[in-house]
């Protein structure tokens, strides 16, 4: 907080330096336009001259099109077909008068005065000027009615003229000339107004007085903001200050650095709780031992008066046995998941891998499809852990047939369990999700993946069908006789 204060009253300060001596945009405007009016222009036209000398619809380049809004479409269908055949009946329209004499005049081969072209307003209904159409049936007229020809019809005259200046102007330049404009922009020529007359400036003039004044420009926009505009220009100040941009590297610098130094704090905090539960874990894990040894002595008790025990007990005393042992198996794998940290775990050797995985899938429905047996050494209860959990979930979740595959490559332990299911790769991230994704898959999938990055390997999805692949280092001997 103290620190975005700090800023604040910097910017304050500096700001008020910066702008304490300099003119507004408007004044330094008007500074521009007093210090190129002492320039020497390229040209000067007297802008009430340049409106007689060519007439509005002679310098609008829409006029070159088809004027059909301006003209009722029955009467210039009708038209259109007198012209082909040069008979009645005409339209009667007044809207139609001019368009009518014309096409009579061409018919009948009628000379038409000059004073007719400017009282029938220039324009054809057809686009462009009555006058270029009327010269290409009597060419001996073409000088007489040059000046009623639309600017664009006339031979293109030299870049330095007034014709030729107009006659390179886009629609939006004709326009804002046309308008009067106090200044626009047309083919790199500043033109600035003063009073009735047009001063043009070419860009080597007019840079070097808008660089002294720190001002640009760019062609105005509908779609930009622009606080000075005029004719199609935008007027802008030029930012010379770097306080801006130091304020902001500022403001970005102080933000990254309190978002690092929330991740570190939040990381802190996850650490300590996690630390704090595998303290919890190392005690539970430490107290288990000890009822865990007795009732395996219980157990050894039973088994050494085997032959006492009732026929009906012997299914209870087996499922006793084996519960007693998986728990002491669960205890001695905490405390080596415990004790190892971000190492891998310990190994146990393994004399037949196809048996104990015959053995670790016997609850199940499944298929094996397994390779030349062999001895090896693995983490007996972690990686018998994985697959069983990744075969109850096949029988679970997934479709039958269940087919579980195992081959060595390249000193790795390949397993794949396999289901009719329809889950991808593109379901993985969802899948590993602990108590969110679909049917529960979640938090076991998660503990797999775990163990199995623990004993350095991996495990990744592949499908439809629904195949889990598990891969884990292995060390093995030569196959067994």
């Amino acid at each position: 907080m103290m620190m975005k204060k700090y800023v604040l009253l910097v910017s304050l300060i500096f700001s008020g330096f910066s702008f304490a001596d300099v003119q507004t945009l408007p004044d330094r405007l008007n500074a521009v336009r007093s210090d190129l009016l002492t320039s020497d222009p390229l040209a000067t036209y007297d802008f009430r001259q340049l409106q007689s000398q060519y007439p509005t619809p002679l310098i609008l380049l829409s006029n070159l099109l088809p004027q059909s809004a301006k003209y009722p479409l029955s009467s210039m269908k009708r038209l259109y077909k007198n012209a082909q055949t040069c008979k009645g009946p005409w339209p009667v329209s007044p809207l139609v008068t001019q368009p009518v004499v014309f096409v009579r005049a061409l018919c009948n081969n009628t000379a038409l005065p000059r004073g007719w072209f400017s009282r029938s307003g220039y324009i054809h209904p057809g686009g462009g000027s009555y006058a270029y159409r009327y010269i290409e049936k009597h060419p001996e007229d073409s000088t007489v009615l040059a000046d009623y020809l639309h600017i664009q019809e006339r031979q293109l005259a030299p870049t330095n003229s007034v014709l030729g200046r107009l006659q390179r102007m886009n629609n939006e330049e004709i326009i804002v000339f046309n308008s009067g404009a106090d200044s626009f922009i047309s083919n790199g020529e500043l033109w600035v107004r003063s009073g009735n007359e047009y001063h043009i400036y070419d860009q080597p003039t007019w840079s070097v007085v808008l660089n002294r004044y720190d001002i640009h420009f760019k062609r105005l926009s509908n779609t930009d903001f622009c606080l000075a505009k005029s004719g199609n220009i935008c007027w802008q100040e030029d930012d010379k200050s770097y306080l801006t941009f130091y304020l902001l590297i500022g403001l970005l610098v102080a933000n990254v650095s309190l978002l690092i130094g929330w991740i570190l704090y939040r990381w802190r905090i996850r650490r300590r709780a996690m630390q704090e539960r595998m303290l919890v874990l190392q005690i539970l894990t430490h107290e288990l031992r000890t009822p865990i040894a007795s009732l395996a002595m219980t157990v050894e008790g039973f088994r050494r008066n085997f032959d006492a025990l009732p026929e009906s007990l012997y299914d209870e005393f087996r499922r006793l046995t084996e519960d007693s042992r998986r728990l002491r198996q669960l205890a001695e794998a905490s405390k080596d998941y415990l004790q190892a940290n971000q190492q891998q775990l310990s190994v146990q050797q393994v004399d037949s891998f196809n048996e104990w995985l015959e053995y670790i899938s016997e609850p199940y429905d499944v298929k094996l499809l397994l390779s030349e047996d062999k001895s090896v050494k693995l983490n007996i209860y972690w990686l018998g852990t994985c697959i069983d959990n990744l075969l109850s979930n096949a029988q679970k979740y997934g479709d039958a047939p269940i087919t579980l595959t195992s081959s060595f490559k390249n000193g790795k332990l390949i397993v794949r369990v396999q289901d009719n299911g329809l889950l991808g790769p593109k379901d993985w991230a969802r899948l590993r999700k602990p108590f969110v994704s679909e049917k529960g898959l979640g938090l076991g999938l998660t503990i797999v993946e775990s163990m199995i990055r623990r004993m350095g390997g991996s495990l990744k999805i592949e499908g439809p069908p629904t195949t889990f692949i598990l891969e884990i280092p292995c060390e093995s001997n030569s196959a067994l006789g």
